[in-house]
């Protein structure tokens, strides 16, 4: 099944898992210098939710969200984010968070230090960050395959430099000297984070997710990761393939395999093969300082540096999408029945990415391509007005684009 059961750490521990019939993962061993050092046994329910690691007791809710582990308590909205954390042992949120209509992330308040995060159109990549008074605090150059090239701060740059699987290992600054060197084990849990200057800023690490360290998880757009745990927080929609059970569970991360998957939107897993790479850290910096060209925000240059007409065809999908089948559309068909509607946006998004990218698929006669799918949960209402597990979309097989999607 691909699961990984092995790793060498680079200075040489060995740490190695096993998994049940269901794809959880039932054990971590640690091997130092020969002797074992650490073995934390795990236990899943019948759902394959994580409810006892190591000494740590786990809770969920009725969605499948996580309440409470060893460390915090999670407060989630009607949307199945999460909204706040308390530590254990406290009574106020020491976190708290707000999203978009997209299920962006585009407020952080820990104790009290606000960060607001901006994007550009129906991206998922930040172009910069502010404090709560408005002021700039980061700004992100990106290449035009959105390859995050370098960030900007306090009127400095670095740069970003990756390994294969989009781990950033280093960042030089404008004089192509070394200010951040970091390593991880496999799942993403941080082994080394050596940073001075602006380097201490920088929120994004391991596959290039953003990385919250004052909760040391991954913030994965749909969901949260726990590198410790090797699991998500919350359940995904997609109840995956029925020919690979891994894919079903809606917990696991990248399929168990971290070494050859990534998951930048926390709904589905890809392989990380072809992610931007540069052996040498010297030439990274020499390409990124081209890229950059000067003395502009790193916001505008992010934007610059992006294919606008790509850009806009997304959007424009989108729109026609949530227009004819979004939450609070009341098209008709021809024949005056309701047309499929999707009860969020977020629903709306997710499913069609999902569906989209893995769901069984048939030739129309007029070419295009449609795309079916059935989820574990209901997804919005079809033209007979009933509730719905399916997803229908129709892509341009020339393009690739998403022509329409909708409940069915």
């Amino acid at each position: 099944m691909n699961q990984l059961l092995n790793e060498v750490l680079p200075n040489g521990t060995s740490k190695s898992y096993t998994y049940d019939g269901f794809g959880n993962r039932t054990s971590v061993k640690v091997v130092e210098n020969g002797k074992e050092t650490k073995s934390i046994a795990a236990t899943f329910n019948e759902g394959n939710q994580l409810v006892k690691f190591g000494n740590e007791s786990l809770t969920y809710d009725a969605n499948g969200n996580r309440t409470s582990d060893g460390k915090y308590k999670y407060t989630w909205n009607e949307d199945d984010q999460i909204v706040a954390i308390t530590k254990q042992g406290e009574s106020n949120a020491f976190a708290t968070y707000k999203y978009d209509e997209d299920n962006r992330r585009i407020e952080k308040n820990v104790n009290g230090q606000v960060t607001r995060y901006f994007y550009d159109g129906d991206s998922i990549n930040p172009l910069y960050e502010t404090d709560g008074n408005g002021n700039v605090l980061r700004q992100y150059v990106y290449s035009t395959s959105g390859t995050r090239l370098a960030m900007k701060s306090k009127g400095q740059t670095v740069y970003y430099h990756y390994n294969p699987r989009g781990d950033v290992v280093a960042m030089t600054d404008q004089n192509r000297e070394v200010v951040a060197t970091y390593e991880y084990d496999s799942w993403g849990n941080v082994l080394k984070s050596e940073v001075k200057g602006i380097a201490a800023d920088n929120p994004f690490g391991y596959a290039g997710y953003m990385y919250d360290k004052e909760i040391g998880m991954y913030y994965l757009i749909a969901r949260y990761y726990n590198p410790e745990h090797g699991v998500f927080l919350s359940v995904d929609p997609d109840p995956g393939d029925e020919d690979d059970p891994i894919t079903m569970n809606g917990y696991t991360y990248g399929d168990n395999n971290p070494v050859m998957m990534i998951d930048p939107d926390g709904h589905l897993a890809f392989g990380a093969a072809g992610i931007y790479f540069v052996p040498g850290v010297g030439q990274a910096a020499l390409l990124a300082t081209l890229a950059v060209g000067g003395a502009y925000g790193a916001w505008y240059l992010g934007k610059k540096l992006r294919n606008k007409a790509n850009e806009r065809a997304k959007k424009r999908s989108w729109d026609h999408i949530k227009s004819e089948h979004g939450p609070k559309s009341n098209k008709k068909m021809p024949n005056g029945a309701p047309k499929g509607k999707f009860k969020s946006n977020k629903t709306m998004k997710r499913t069609t990415r999902s569906t989209g990218g893995t769901g069984k698929k048939y030739t129309q006669p007029d070419g295009l391509t449609v795309h079916l799918k059935k989820f574990k949960n209901w997804v919005g209402t079809n033209t007979s007005g009933r509730k719905t597990k399916k997803v229908k979309v129709v892509k341009n097989p020339k393009t690739g684009r998403i022509v329409t999607s909708f409940p069915y």
